[in-house]
């Protein structure tokens, strides 16, 4: 998102059984369950302390069922822990960057309650700036880039990563449809098995710099890291739904949609053959200021969920019909929960995590994978609370959170 904009800085259905009596199988009764850990990236508040990875305990029966029971700091205060991968990786290193600092740190959460920094990384060959993360179906890691030669500024780029770090290849995002200025690679969507990425541009922004908006996207082939096309979005007739193009999300169908800053959602046609075109299919509220812009959706079963700030909590929609999605349901917050911007699923059950875009809470949000419809998880009614003196690495002060993920065996 951009920092000047934003206050600067499958689908399942469960069918009961006919026995009444019958016991859960292991594998239901795992799903039921839920991971049982969630991972919280944290920056210390005023900065004068080591930002961190928070881990949190939700094991089903646990004392310390909510407690934050283990940190990392990662050995850099003033970093601005920013986005970390959108999903949980298969073999538990995480990548996540800290924004301001042009800087990824890999995180071994293989052993959720004893952390390990495995590796940090700044330059990404000539590329720096690292904002959002996703997987290949190879396993090594595609990475957006906003800018090069240790230097902020467009255009940016691409990098693809092994599991470990390592640099296999670097590729600018610049062309002939896009002016250089507006080339700002912000987040990506792989397709699974299909050898396509779709690359949003959308500047993130850095304090005292004036801000453009941008209007495209990119499809790329990841097998040779090449650029494919450019769409423009298209006005919605209804606001400026169109402008800065934030997170590409895959349905179940393996429609890909668009969601923009400015709560518009669009249908991306020929990602996979011919040349990339974009259709507004949505708008959400909001999107006209800094204090309402939509961020980090997330699509589960036949929802795709989106952060909504204009009503202070989130928004479901229905998207059995790609071409015509229709509202299922809204939750709105409690007011101490804030500027709703990050969510991700719990894949073994029907949790959400929401953080606050540098707030200093999280929420858990159970949705119906039958209705879309979204309540409060009960067992933590009032949240996870980050505004305290004490962690378990030291007496830092308050701290401020942004990407987060369910996780752990």
């Amino acid at each position: 998102m951009n920092v000047q904009k934003l206050s600067c800085a499958a689908f399942a259905v469960a069918l009961a059984g006919c026995n009444p009596a019958a016991e859960n199988t292991p594998a239901e009764a795992a799903t039921q369950a839920g991971s049982p850990f969630l991972f919280v990236w944290s920056a210390d508040k005023d900065k004068t302390e080591s930002d961190f990875m928070t881990v949190v305990d939700l094991r089903d029966g646990s004392t310390t069922y909510g407690d934050v029971v283990a940190t990392l700091p990662i050995g850099a205060a003033g970093t601005m822990p920013h986005h970390v991968e959108y999903e949980f990786p298969e073999d538990g290193m995480l990548f996540a960057d800290g924004w301001v600092a042009s800087l990824t740190s890999l995180i071994d959460l293989r052993d959720p309650l004893q952390p390990k920094l495995a590796a940090q990384l700044r330059d990404l060959g000539e590329f720096a700036f690292p904002h959002s993360y996703a997987r290949l179906d190879n396993g090594n890691v595609l990475v957006t880039l906003q800018g090069m030669n240790g230097k902020y500024g467009a255009p940016g780029g691409l990098a693809e990563l092994t599991p470990d770090g390592t640099v296999v290849r670097t590729a600018s995002a610049k062309s002939s449809a896009t002016a250089d200025d507006l080339v700002w690679p912000y987040s990506l969507v792989v397709v699974p098995g299909k050898d396509r990425a779709v690359v949003s541009l959308a500047e993130m922004g850095m304090p005292g710099r004036p801000w453009v908006p941008t209007k495209q996207v990119q499809v790329w082939s990841v097998s040779n890291l090449k650029l494919l096309g450019t769409a423009d979005l298209p006005p919605s007739g209804q606001g400026e739904h169109h402008l800065d193009p934030a997170e590409p999300r895959v349905l179940g169908d393996g429609t890909v949609y668009v969601g923009t800053f400015s709560c518009g959602v669009y249908r991306m046609d020929g990602v996979i053959e011919g040349a990339p075109t974009a259709t507004f299919v949505h708008a959400f509220p909001g999107g006209t200021e800094a204090h309402n812009a939509c961020a980090v959706p997330v699509v589960v079963g036949n929802y795709y969920v989106q952060t909504v700030p204009e009503i202070n909590g989130l928004i479901s929609i229905d998207v059995s019909d790609p071409m015509a999605p229709v509202e299922a349901s809204r939750i709105v917050f409690d007011e101490k929960f804030h500027m709703a911007h990050w969510i991700a699923a719990d894949r073994k059950s029907d949790r959400l995590v929401v953080t606050g875009n540098d707030q200093s809470w999280a929420l858990l949000v159970k949705l119906d994978p039958a209705t879309g419809a979204m309540k409060i998880d009960e067992s933590l009614p009032d949240g996870i609370n980050f505004d305290r003196a004490d962690w378990p690495h030291g007496q830092t002060g308050p701290a401020v959170v942004h990407g987060a993920l369910f996780g752990g065996d």
